[in-house]
C-alpha cells in the first residue's frame, strides 16, 4: 500500500511547491552534536524561511534528535522567535506518511510538552532541557548544513545525515545528502544503524532523485506495509508527486 496522504498535508505540499517554484527546493537543514546534560546528542533542525517569506508559518520548527547511547529518534515540532530563540516539542513517530508527528498531551508520565528551549547563533545552539525542576543544559555544535532554496548549486556543508522520523524494530535510520555536478541534491545513501550496537549494518545507495520530495526532509523515508521494508520517496510518480519504492532493510 502506497502513501496515505490526509488532506491538509497534500494542500501543504502543494503550496509549498508553489511559492518555491522559482527556486531549487524548500530545504534549510542545520545538524548539530552536542550533549544534554552530560549525554550526547545529534539534532537535526529544519527552518521555513523561504518558503513562508514573512507569514506565520515562517516560524514553524521541524526536527529529529536521537541520544547516542539510545539510537531512537525523537521527532521534534516547535516555532522559533525573530531573535532566533526556539521552543521545541517532543512528539511521537507519525503513524503515515499521510500525518505529522504528534506532541501527547501532558500526562503524569510526560508532563511537559516541549521541554526544549534552544538558542541558535551562527554554527553553535544552546539552552535548556526542563521537566518540572529537573533542568539540564544544552550545548550544541553545528556539524552540518543543507539550503537549496536558491537558484544557485544547493550549499551542503559537512556530513549531513538525516534522522528520519521512522525507524524499524532495529534500526535508526539516517538519510546522507550530498549534491554534485551530476545531482542538484539528492539521499545518496540510507544507513541503517544497529539501535542495540550502534554500528552500521547496511549503506544503502541510491540514484539520483532520492529523499527530496516531502517538505518535511525527515519524511522522505517511512514505514512500509512488509516490516521488514522501508519506503523511500524519489523524484517522479503520479504529477511529480513522488514516486514511491519499498526497499528491504531487515533481514
Amino acid at each position: 500500500m502506497k502513501r496515505k496522504r490526509n488532506f491538509s498535508r497534500t494542500i501543504s505540499f502543494v503550496i509549498a511547491l508553489i511559492a518555491s517554484s522559482a527556486h531549487a527546493g524548500w530545504y534549510e537543514i542545520r545538524n548539530y552534536a552536542g550533549t544534554i546534560g552530560s549525554l550526547p546528542v545529534h539534532v537535526s533542525l529544519q527552518t521555513y524561511d523561504d518558503i513562508n517569506r514573512n507569514e506565520p508559518g515562517q516560524w514553524r520548527v521541524d526536527g529529529s534528535y536521537y541520544y547516542d547511547a539510545h539510537r531512537i529518534p525523537i521527532p521534534l515540532q516547535g516555532k522559533r522567535q525573530p531573535n532566533g530563540e526556539m521552543q521545541l516539542c517532543e512528539a511521537v513517530e507519525p503513524v503515515s506518511f499521510g500525518d505529522s508527528p504528534a506532541v501527547p498531551a501532558a500526562s503524569p508520565t510526560h508532563p511537559v510538552a516541549c521541554p526544549i528551549a534552544l538558542k541558535v547563533s551562527d554554527t553553535n545552539a544552546s539552552g535548556e532541557w526542563r521537566v518540572g525542576t529537573r533542568v539540564l543544559p544544552i550545548s550544541l555544535h553545528q556539524v552540518g548544513s543543507l539550503n537549496d532554496t536558491g537558484p544557485q548549486t544547493p550549499r551542503v556543508s559537512g556530513i549531513v545525515e538525516i534522522p528520519m522520523w521512522h525507524h524499524t524494530k532495529n534500526h535508526l535510520l539516517l538519510g546522507v545528502y550530498q549534491s554534485s555536478a551530476d545531482c542538484s541534491l539528492s539521499m545518496v545513501r540510507l544507513r541503517l544503524i544497529n539501535i542495540k550496537s550502534g554500528q552500521v549494518d547496511k549503506d544503502l545507495k541510491f540514484d539520483c532523485g532520492a529523499g527530496v520530495v516531502a517538505t518535511p526532509i525527515y519524511a522522505n523515508v517511512y514505514r512500509a506495509d512488509n516490516p521488514r521494508h522501508v519506503t523511500v520517496i524519489f523524484q517522479g510518480g503520479y504529477h511529480g508527486m513522488g514516486d514511491d519504492r519499498d526497499v528491504p532493510v531487515e533481514p
